[in-house]
């Protein structure tokens, strides 16, 4: 079994009209699950670095590039940036704290990924019309907030009792065009 972050496997999200004052667009993540995106964030520049390692594979690195926002809101702090690699799109965002994380990602391949270090939290996975229920087991997650920030996360997914890989990833961004 195959779960990567590869840029052929993505499509652009959807974007729906307004529904509250103050807020330019809704997003409809992995399933149902919403997120109102204020209309200002502060632009950023994002470089993302995923190392995978899958049982029976050597380890891989993957690194992407992108312009994007950061955004406060209600003392949270977002990244959300979109992917344009091959013709394929990817809405992505990032839910960034001290202690916890969440990765949503949605398209042709859609995942939610909940990250809490020592815990075990149901994820998901989906793709082709397919779904993939994942445990998420977060070993770690580290944010280190400002105008040039940084949030990574290890964690490790498993399917039933197997582990299908082990992930590390780190997402910097800092304000302003590259």
């Amino acid at each position: 079994m195959e779960i990567l972050f590869r840029s052929q496997l993505y499509s652009r999200l959807p974007l729906k009209s307004p529904t509250r004052a103050g807020y330019n667009r809704e997003m409809t993540m992995n399933g149902g699950i919403q997120m109102n995106i204020p209309e200002e964030g502060r632009a950023v520049s994002i470089r993302l670095v995923t190392t995978v390692r899958q049982p029976g594979e050597k380890p891989f690195r993957n690194f992407i590039r992108a312009e994007g926002q950061l955004i406060e809101k209600a003392g949270r702090f977002y990244l959300s940036f979109e992917e344009n690699m091959d013709g394929h799109g990817v809405r992505t965002m990032v839910r960034m704290g001290h202690d916890e994380g969440l990765i949503m990602r949605n398209g042709d391949v859609s995942m939610r990924l909940p990250l809490v270090p020592g815990e075990r939290r149901e994820g998901r996975y989906a793709s082709g019309g397919v779904e993939l229920p994942l445990t998420v087991k977060t070993d770690s997650v580290r944010y280190e907030p400002g105008s040039d920030g940084r949030f990574s996360a290890a964690y490790d997914l498993l399917s039933g009792s197997e582990t299908v890989g082990t992930y590390d990833v780190e997402f910097t961004y800092s304000e302003g065009k590259a």
